[in-house]
């Protein structure tokens, strides 16, 4: 239901659009979203290195499917490889489209009915998102704005150039920790294919 909520107010071509959604007779949700053919940015980070050209590219779209989210009122704050898409429009295969608003943060005024859900979804102190790709705010579970979507941009788009995270561990704990207490990575040494 929150997703598509998210989903249903943001009218932008780099989002998968929500064309129905609803609920049955049972109490479940249902969510149809746009049939999208292509390949997931994950599929294609595994192939390796993304040349910078095309990794701007790629990153343009996301950021402009993000920038209409934030227009709208939400915070996607799980953006990660594997919720962004590559299909083909207009002959251009790398056309984006961002998806998987379920953890989204919306502004208590999106939806009619969502202000005391939201309220719980993001209380401090509860951590949403894939660690990999959180802001360190959102790491120790403060409460997050659309800035984190930003980190999670920088972080897709040094995967992409090197095909790696600059973040790796095996835990939460172990990430949260290198996240807040090791810096950034030297941009000047990734080498652009």
């Amino acid at each position: 239901e929150r997703e598509a909520i998210a989903a249903s107010h943001i009218d932008h071509p780099n989002v998968a659009a929500a064309t129905d959604f609803g609920r049955l007779a049972d109490g479940s949700c249902y969510l149809v979203l746009e049939l999208l053919r292509g390949s997931s940015l994950r599929e294609e980070i595994a192939k390796g290195p993304i040349p910078l050209e095309r990794a701007i590219a790629i990153l343009r779209g996301i950021a402009s499917g993000v920038a209409a989210a934030h227009a709208a009122g939400v915070v996607h704050r799980d953006l990660k490889p594997e919720n962004v898409m590559l299909v083909e429009r207009d002959g251009w295969s790398d056309f984006v489209k961002v998806l998987d608003f379920g953890i989204a943060k919306l502004d208590p005024s999106v939806g009619s009915s969502q202000s005391s859900q939201a309220k719980v979804l993001t209380r401090v102190g509860t951590v949403f998102g894939t660690p990999e790709y959180m802001a360190p705010e959102q790491a120790v579970g403060e409460t997050v704005d659309a800035r984190a979507d930003l980190y999670a941009l920088g972080v897709i788009l040094l995967e992409m150039l090197t095909g790696r995270c600059p973040y790796q561990g095996d835990a939460l704990s172990i990430l949260r920790e290198r996240i807040l207490s090791v810096g950034p990575p030297d941009m000047s040494a990734v080498s652009h294919a």
